[in-house]
């Protein structure tokens, strides 16, 4: 961390400033030593330059043992391992495999719509090795990277080699995202990468980072998994995320109406969610999409009768499941809030579902 972290950074137990004592200095930062809170005299370490400031409780233990799933994952899947002498995490997102084909189209997406000045203070929020604060840090940025992860090769003590080969800086802080050790009002941006799904409070998570931002400040998620109203999210989580939930790692499906009911909760209206597909798709096409999913009802072509029971099903199946659930007139009031344009992208999310992209901004 450098010195001026702590214009941004408080106690977590009771929000007083924090002043660096036992520094130990590396050519660029503050590599060791230790944060102590002016007002209630709680120490936290400062570790290979990242602040640890969370506390030591049953709320962190879970995150601890998550954070400790993380790197079985990436063993499980034979790739936690760091060998080759220009690794692929250098140049992610824009690294030629998936997923990182679609991280980097949906990052590029997020970035157009957010048309940054340079200038910005950004809290890369779930920041793994902190591939996106490199990317912000080198759009001018000043950016302070937060995650539960300090792992050299998969978490946050690997943003350290990011930094040095693209040559920017950024601060890294091992925190709780439940508990944001910032101060009110520090950040003219929040931006999450398959962040908001880990968390089972996601309406605690929202008022903290409309918290941390600055009025007028921006919300932006992306690669956030969405499951339909009609869907059931133990079944998709048995389905889909089996082998992290094996290892402890946090995770959750939320539907769209749960994801914009914690924003507005908070106080943060989205001014942009839909799939990441849609941004660039005509509003022709859009709707022939939409009606080919099933979210727009369908013209009965009754000259191919053998196509209707299919067109029928795929518009009534997620309807009929969200009105045994209780969610069918929520969804339906929650949809005609917008305009013709917006009911098409998030139909696709509320009915269908869909990797969320979302921007939400704070009121003045």
């Amino acid at each position: 961390m450098k010195q001026e972290l702590t214009e941004l950074i408080c106690c977590p137990v009771c929000g007083g400033g924090l002043q660096v004592f036992q520094a130990e200095m590396s050519p660029v930062e503050i590599w060791a030593g230790e944060l102590c809170c002016l007002s209630c005299g709680a120490v936290y370490p400062i570790r290979q330059g990242m602040p640890h400031l969370y506390v030591e409780d049953g709320q962190w233990a879970s995150k601890a043992r998550e954070a400790e799933g993380w790197v079985a994952y990436h063993k499980n899947l034979g790739i936690y391992d760091i060998t080759a002498d220009e690794p692929i995490d250098v140049h992610i997102p824009y690294y030629s495999e998936e997923p990182w084909i679609g991280v980097a189209h949906s990052f590029d997406v997020a970035l157009e719509l957010l048309n940054l000045s340079g200038g910005e203070t950004v809290l890369d929020l779930g920041a793994g090795r902190g591939w996106a604060a490199k990317q912000f840090a080198k759009h001018g940025c000043r950016v302070v990277a937060l995650d539960i992860v300090p792992d050299e090769n998969i978490g946050l003590g690997r943003g350290r080699a990011l930094m040095d080969h693209a040559g920017v800086y950024f601060d890294r802080l091992i925190a709780d995202a439940e508990r944001l050790p910032f101060f009110d009002q520090c950040f003219d941006l929040v931006f999450c990468a398959a962040t908001l799904h880990h968390t089972s409070h996601l309406h605690l998570l929202c008022r903290h980072i409309a918290r941390v931002l600055k009025p007028d400040g921006r919300l932006c998620a992306i690669r956030e998994p969405c499951i339909s109203v009609g869907d059931n999210e133990q079944v998709v989580l048995a389905r889909d995320a089996n082998d992290e939930i094996a290892v402890g790692i946090n995770e959750n499906r939320p539907n769209l109406l749960q994801y914009v009911q914690a924003l507005e909760a908070a106080g943060l209206t989205p001014v942009y969610v839909a799939p990441v597909e849609a941004i660039a798709l005509s509003d022709v096409d859009l709707r022939s999409w939409a009606v080919g999913l099933g979210v727009v009802r369908p013209p009965i072509p009754f000259d191919h009768p053998g196509v209707i029971p299919g067109l029928l099903w795929r518009y009534g199946r997620p309807r009929w499941a969200a009105w045994q659930q209780g969610h069918y007139f929520q969804a339906e009031r929650f949809i005609g809030r917008f305009s013709s344009r917006q009911q098409l992208e998030m139909g696709i999310l509320l009915w269908v579902g869909g990797e969320l992209l979302l921007v939400a901004r704070k009121g003045e």
